[in-house]
């Protein structure tokens, strides 16, 4: 085994070992999750995301890549709850911060090359999905994001500005709910962008980032969401979740839900 390849298997043994007892990982299984958000459904595609498709088409992401489930409303705080919001607790849970930010790494480091094929480059820019309850880059989500492979150049990075539409339309896509400020539209423009999100829960917000990225000229939008908010109280939720009792395998391709595609993948450089 060579040292890149025990580098590797480190790094999948401790998520493993930090992670896999309240983690597992995503399905993208069609006819039981849906192939953009990974929630469960049995059409290939869930119903909102199939809304905002057919409102916004090609604007959107071109690819959403989720790593794990979060289990909400279960009949008690279910360790996976308690990492994805502790992380950005005052002041943070120091633990969820590190495994977050580890499972971006690892995700990154082990299948960037999975991530970059169906856009035929690497990303050349990093940014994140803001809120309005944290101004400029001080979201926590931003550290979470320089986890990234690539996101240590300081030009690479890129932080979006919220719009008039940001506090409207509850959890619906909008095309107004960020833009991307002047400053940063040549790092967007023609460019494959990674776009960094916590949670997902109907993908509004990381969709209408896409939207804005798409508006200054991207040419490819990848989403890297860490958790698919799903309900423990609803049945179809409960079912889905029930079906990963696999601890989460940083190894596991993201992207395709199964094998990683050929020529990528831990102990491989792909395209990268």
């Amino acid at each position: 085994m060579t040292s890149r390849e025990q580098l590797l298997q480190e790094v999948r043994e401790r998520l493993r070992q930090r992670v896999g007892g309240f983690f597992g990982n995503t399905r993208r299984d069609h006819g039981m999750a849906c192939g953009i958000c990974c929630g469960p459904t049995s059409d290939g595609i869930c119903s909102v995301c199939r809304v905002a498709r057919n409102e916004f088409g090609q604007l959107l992401a071109d690819q959403t890549v989720i790593l794990t489930y979060a289990r909400g409303y279960a009949p008690f705080v279910h360790q996976s709850v308690h990492t994805v919001k502790g992380y950005k607790r005052n002041p943070p849970a120091t633990k969820s911060v590190d495994d977050l930010k580890l499972m971006v790494l690892g995700a990154t480091v082990l299948h960037g090359s999975c991530l970059a094929v169906t856009a035929g480059e690497p990303w050349g820019a990093i940014t994140f999905v803001p809120s309005e309850n944290f101004p400029e880059g001080t979201h926590p989500l931003a550290q979470l994001a320089r986890a990234a492979v690539g996101a240590n150049t300081p030009d690479n990075r890129l932080t979006l500005a919220l719009g008039p539409g940001i506090g409207l339309g509850g959890r619906s896509v909008r095309a107004d709910r960020f833009s991307v400020p002047p400053e940063y539209c040549d790092r967007v423009r023609g460019r494959h962008v990674l776009l960094v999100e916590d949670t997902w829960t109907t993908g509004s917000k990381a969709q209408s980032a896409a939207i804005a990225l798409k508006a200054a000229g991207a040419r490819y939008v990848t989403v890297l969401c860490l958790a698919r908010w799903c309900r423990h109280d609803w049945s179809d939720h409960r079912a889905l979740l029930d079906s990963c009792t696999d601890p989460y395998d940083a190894f596991a391709c993201p992207v395709t839900g199964g094998a990683c595609p050929p020529g990528c993948g831990p102990g491989t450089l792909g395209i990268l």
